[in-house]
């Protein structure tokens, strides 16, 4: 009940108003009596990322599958994940900590490096831009398709008017592009990049 009375209140709201308060009062009891189980704000916090992370389900490989389509299943994967339970994005990190939850998603990525001869300095670094990317795909998508409507121009005529006529000639193209095209070639992107890393480490 703690969990997901928590859930929606984050739904509700930015991570930064959420307190063990907001939840007693929702919960119509007193603070003291949450901190019984979640000794602080973050210990709570990091409780709804394990919930939310252990239902992130990879499917089950194909025989000889390859390493881009293990990780093409893991971009789909998240993005399904991340519309289905939103505040992942919120809870992930809390105040510049990993929770554990987010890390054992990761692994997926990590190990798929990993056995593609990537190590050390070089596995920590692209499994960090890898992952950063992918994160930052899916929110912008998330939030950031608005930018695509034709409100998102509503002040062009402050512009210069050859700014106007080139920005008004992609509007007409902006309006078509779809999610699942901007999400796909985002993440076609990441994997031709970490192709050639690796092409390249193993020359």
């Amino acid at each position: 009940m703690v969990l997901q009375r928590s859930i929606e209140l984050l739904d509700e709201g930015p991570v930064e108003e959420f307190t063990l308060a907001r939840v007693a009062a929702a919960l119509d009891t007193v603070s003291m009596a949450l901190y019984n189980y979640f000794p602080s704000r973050n210990a709570l916090l990091a409780a709804i990322a394990d919930d939310i992370c252990m239902r992130f389900k990879m499917p089950e490989p194909r025989r000889n599958q390859s390493w881009q389509e293990t990780l093409r299943q893991w971009l789909w994967t998240f993005q399904e994940h991340a519309n289905n339970y939103p505040i992942i994005l919120k809870v992930m990190a809390v105040d510049g900590r990993s929770s554990p939850g987010w890390l054992r998603i990761t692994l997926t990525v990590s190990r798929t490096m990993y056995e593609q001869g990537m190590r050390d300095h070089q596995l920590a670094l692209q499994s960090w831009m890898f992952c950063s990317n992918a994160i930052a795909i899916v929110f912008n998508e998330r939030q950031g398709s608005i930018f695509r409507t034709s409100i998102s121009l509503a002040d062009v005529d402050k512009l210069d008017p050859d700014e106007q006529e080139f920005l008004l000639m992609l509007r007409r193209h902006n309006a078509s592009l779809t999610s699942d095209e901007v999400l796909e070639l985002g993440f076609s992107q990441l994997i031709a990049n970490l192709e050639r890393e690796i092409a390249l480490l193993k020359a």
